[in-house]
C-alpha cells in the first residue's frame, strides 16, 4: 500500500505527513486541489467589536506544484487578492470572511464567522489610595501626601483630579497638601475614563498641636492556618488612638520568617494588604492574611496608628503555618481505562498512594516546579506498569489524571516489549510533537463518497468496517456523515492508483489532524469484497494513528499486502491504549528499566 504524493510533497515543503502512508514509491499525481498549510485566526467563530482590526491569512501549497492565487471575500464580495487581509470592524451583526486558494482547476478555502458587537465601556476602579484612613489628622504648617491609582477594564487612559473643599488643586494622581489653617478640609480625588468618573474622599482634620500618646499594644488572640494557599487567619483585640481611648486611625499587619520583636524586625517584615477598618477598643478584629508563601511558617505582628503617625509598641509575635496547595487526580490503566489501586504518586518528598478508585491527593504543598512520578512498584524493576514522570508546576486544586501503560505480554516476537511496540507504532515522524498522542478526537467525522463497481458498493462496505471499531474501544469511533467535511476524514476513489493510502491534508496550528483523506483503488468488485474490507481496516488503523508493523501476522504490516484479515490482540491492545491516553500525552516519559 502506497503513500499519495500529497504526503511526500508536503514533507518536501516542510509539512509533516501522517504516519502510516502505505508503501514507498511515490507516483506522479496531477489535478489535485491546493492544501491549506496554516491559517489565522485559528478559531472559525470570532466575537469582535466595532473599532477592532482583525488580521486574516491563509498559507497553502499545491501538491502538483501549480501556481496558486489567494483572494479574500466578505459576505461573498472579493475585497483582497493576497494571502493576508486586514478587516476593520465598522458595523454590528454577523459577517462571513472567506479566504480562497486556487490553482487553474481547483480551489480550497477557509471560512470565519464573525459576530460584530458594540464594545462595553465599564467604569474604572481604584486599586490603591493613600492615606488609607478616611479621617487623617495633620498639624498646621506640615504636609500630607495624597494619592490614588485606578485601572480601566478597557485599558483607556485615565485622567485624575484633586479637589480641596470643591476647588481644583491638582490634575494628577498624586497631591501634597500643605496645612495653613485649622479646621476640617474635604480632600477629594477623581478618576475618569472620559465617560465614567469615580471618586475617593478624605475628611482631613488640621490641628495646632500634635498628639504624642500612642495606641496601646495589640494583643493577637488567634493565628492559624487559613483556607487557601498562602493564607493565615488572624484575630486581635482593637485598641484606641490614645492607649485604649478613642478609635485608632489604622492597623498595620506584617509577616516575617522570624519573630518580629524589634523595630529592625518590623522594618524588614512584609506589609500585608486588606487590613479592616479600625473597631472600637476591646472589640475583636479579624482578617485573612494573604500572599505569604504556601506551606511555610510565618511570624506575625499587628500595630495600631493614630492620626499623627504614633504607633503602638510591638507585642507578641505568634507564628502560624500558611495553607499549602493541593493537587489530586486518579491513576488509570491505559489498556482497560480502569483505576489502578496502590500506585505511588509523588512530587518532591511528598507522596500518596492511590485508593481502590485510583484516587490520590497531595496536600499542603509549597510552591514547586518538579516532576510528578507515578509508580506501581518499589525499586527499578518493571512491575505491572511502566513508570511515568511528568514535569509539573504546582497550582492549587489542580486535577491531574495519570495514565500507566501496562507491561503487556506481547504475542509478537518482533518487538522486545509493549513500550517499545507502542512507541514504534505511534510515534509520528515529521510532526514536532511526534511522541505525543496528536490523534483525532473521538468520534471522528467520516464522509464516505458513494461509489459502485463490479457489483460492489464501496460506501456500504467501508461504512460497515468503520462500525467494527466501536467494539474495540467501547465507544463510537467514527461518525458517518453524508456531506464533505472540514474537520474529519473523507474517502476518494482513483483510477490507476498503484496502492491504497491514507494521509493528512491539513493540520491544526498545534499539530492535531484536521482533514484526512483515504484514497482507494477502483479495482475491487463483488468477488473481492473481503480484500476491500481488509484494506479498509488497515487504512483506518492509520487513521487511528498506527504506523506499519514489521510482523507479517499483523494487519498493520507494511511493505506488503496484509496476510491476515483482522487486528491481532497486540494491535487491539495498542489501539485501546492510544485512545484511552489523553490527547497530547507524551509516551516518551514512560520509563523502561
Amino acid at each position: 500500500m502506497k503513500p499519495s504524493s500529497r504526503i511526500s510533497l508536503a514533507l518536501v515543503l516542510g509539512v509533516a505527513a501522517m504516519q502510516g502512508s502505505c508503501g514507498s514509491d511515490d507516483p506522479t499525481r496531477v489535478g489535485r486541489p491546493p492544501v491549506v498549510e496554516s491559517y489565522a485566526p485559528s478559531s472559525h467563530a470570532l466575537t469582535v467589536y466595532v473599532g477592532d482590526v482583525v488580521d486574516f491569512n491563509v498559507r497553502a501549497f499545491d501538491p502538483d506544484l501549480d501556481p496558486l492565487s489567494t483572494v479574500f471575500s466578505v459576505d461573498g464580495v472579493v475585497v483582497a487578492q493576497s494571502d493576508h487581509f486586514q478587516y476593520s470592524v465598522e458595523a454590528t451583526g454577523p459577517v462571513t470572511i472567506r479566504g480562497t486558494v486556487a490553482d487553474s482547476e481547483h480551489s480550497s478555502f477557509i471560512e470565519w464567522t464573525l459576530t460584530r458587537e458594540i464594545p462595553i465601556n465599564l467604569p474604572p476602579a481604584f486599586v490603591a489610595s493613600l492615606p488609607v484612613e478616611g479621617n487623617p489628622t495633620l498639624v498646621i504648617g506640615n504636609d500630607m501626601g495624597f494619592g490614588v491609582l485606578a485601572t480601566d477594564p478597557e485599558n483607556v487612559t485615565i485622567t485624575y483630579e484633586f479637589l480641596v473643599d470643591n476647588s481644583v488643586v491638582a490634575q494628577a494622581r498624586q497631591f501634597t497638601y500643605h496645612a495653613e489653617s485649622i479646621g476640617i478640609k474635604i480632600v477629594r480625588a477623581t478618576a475618569t475614563d472620559g465617560v465614567h468618573t469615580i471618586a475617593r474622599e478624605w475628611q482631613l482634620k488640621v490641628t495646632d498641636f500634635p498628639d504624642e500618646i500612642p495606641p496601646a499594644a495589640v494583643d493577637i488572640v488567634v493565628a492559624e492556618t487559613g483556607t487557601n494557599p498562602g493564607e493565615i487567619h488572624l484575630e486581635w483585640i482593637a485598641v484606641g488612638e490614645d492607649g485604649m481611648t478613642g478609635i485608632a486611625s489604622q492597623y498595620r499587619v506584617r509577616t516575617l520568617s522570624t519573630p518580629i520583636l524589634t523595630e529592625q524586625d518590623w522594618a524588614r517584615a512584609s506589609e500585608r494588604p486588606g487590613v479592616p477598618v479600625p473597631a472600637q477598643p476591646g472589640e475583636v478584629m479579624s482578617m485573612t492574611v494573604t500572599g505569604v508563601l504556601p506551606a511555610r511558617t510565618a511570624f506575625l505582628a499587628v500595630r495600631a496608628e493614630d492620626d499623627f503617625g504614633n504607633q503602638s509598641p510591638l507585642g507578641d509575635s505568634p507564628s502560624a503555618v500558611t495553607r499549602g496547595m493541593r493537587i489530586s487526580g486518579a491513576v488509570i490503566d491505559a489498556l482497560t481505562n480502569l483505576p489502578v489501586e496502590g500506585a505511588v504518586v509523588s512530587i518532591g518528598i511528598t507522596r500518596a498512594t492511590s485508593d481502590a478508585a485510583g484516587n490520590w491527593v497531595l496536600a499542603e504543598l509549597g510552591p514547586v516546579t518538579d516532576f510528578i512520578a507515578v509508580r506501581d512498584e518499589e525499586g527499578q524493576a518493571i512491575g505491572g506498569y511502566y513508570d511515568y514522570t511528568l514535569p509539573y508546576t504546582v497550582a492549587h486544586n489542580d486535577v491531574v489524571p495519570l495514565y500507566l501503560l501496562p507491561n503487556y505480554d506481547l504475542d509478537t516476537t518482533y518487538y522486545p516489549n509493549f513500550l517499545a511496540w507502542f512507541r514504534t507504532m505511534t510515534d509520528t515522524a515529521g510532526n514536532p510533537f511526534g511522541t505525543q498522542t496528536r490523534r483525532w478526537q473521538l468520534p471522528i467525522t467520516l464522509y464516505v463518497r458513494a461509489f459502485e463497481k463490479g457489483g460492489l458498493d464501496y460506501r456500504a462496505t467501508i461504512e460497515a468496517v468503520a462500525a467494527e471499531f466501536n467494539a474495540i474501544l467501547g465507544v463510537p469511533v467514527f461518525m458517518v456523515v453524508t456531506t464533505g467535511v472540514t474537520n474529519g476524514v473523507e474517502t476518494a476513489y482513483v483510477d490507476g492508483l498503484p496502492q491504497d493510502n491514507y494521509g493528512i491534508a491539513e493540520w491544526t496550528s498545534d499539530w492535531y489532524p484536521r482533514l484526512g483523506l483515504i484514497e482507494f483503488r477502483t479495482t475491487y468488485s463483488a468477488p473481492t469484497v473481503d480484500v476491500l474490507e481488509v484494506v479498509t481496516r488497515h487504512e483506518m488503523g492509520h487513521v487511528l494513528g498506527l504506523n506499519h508493523s514489521t510482523d507479517w501476522t499483523h494487519l498493520m504490516v507494511g511493505g506488503v499486502a496484509p496476510q491476515v484479515d483482522y487486528f491481532s490482540d497486540d494491535e487491539i491492545a495498542l489501539i485501546r491504549c492510544r485512545y484511552h491516553l489523553p490527547r497530547g500525552w507524551d509516551s516518551s516519559r514512560y520509563e523502561q528499566q
